[in-house]
């Protein structure tokens, strides 16, 4: 199966995060940034992830293509996330792109390898409200806003219960933290850095460091 991607996306992350904690084999390809074409070509829109089945059909939602990886390993474990992780979510984007935003297209990323997909992101994802230059100003600021979201997370993830947590959940969590490791100057509980660094190494889907 073939599973398009860009490496900094939460979305592609948690689709790989499940593929690899069920094992499930993937030939992960990335695309650039300002590739109108490739998945244009196979499901009309630009969108990742996109998954194509070995008999080609085509999935392209993040929570549908979990499902059936979970399916495929006959997996009793719910593909539906808990309120509790959607809760959490909604408030970690936010503070996501604020780190993430300035920082990704200057990383070794595939999909910035060229000046164009750099310029292409900057273009589409720069606003008033997320001006680049003035998020990275405001580090300090935003990373006491993550701190709050790592903090949160333990608990999300039962860490110090040692409690079940499903894997929809922990992919959720893991795909938004790895995120945060963008930002150097953001100081994390170690507790949730060693699991997010240890199902990083399991999973195979590094961090955005």
């Amino acid at each position: 199966m073939k599973l398009y991607i860009y490496e900094h996306c939460p979305f592609s992350a948690r689709v790989r995060y499940v593929a690899g904690m069920l094992n499930i084999q993937l030939d992960v390809i990335n695309i650039a940034y300002d590739d109108d074409k490739t998945t244009t070509d196979l499901i009309g829109t630009k969108q990742v992830p996109l998954l194509i089945k070995d008999n080609g059909e085509a999935m392209a939602e993040s929570l549908d293509i979990i499902a059936y990886f979970l399916e495929l390993a006959t997996s009793s474990e719910t593909s539906q996330p808990s309120q509790q992780a959607l809760d959490w979510q909604k408030i970690a984007f936010l503070p996501l792109q604020k780190v993430g935003y300035p920082r990704w297209s200057n990383m070794d990323l595939p999909e910035f390898a060229t000046l164009s997909a750099q310029q292409a992101w900057r273009a589409k994802k720069e606003t008033a409200a997320l001006n680049f230059d003035a998020l990275l100003q405001d580090t300090p600021n935003i990373a006491k806003e993550v701190e709050a979201l790592i903090k949160g997370a333990k608990s999300v993830l039962n860490l110090d219960a040692c409690q079940h947590v499903t894997l929809v959940d922990e992919a959720i969590l893991f795909s938004i933290l790895r995120g945060f490791f963008s930002a150097t100057e953001i100081q994390w509980d170690n507790t949730v850095k060693d699991w997010v660094e240890s199902v990083s190494n399991k999973t195979q889907v590094p961090l955005l460091q």
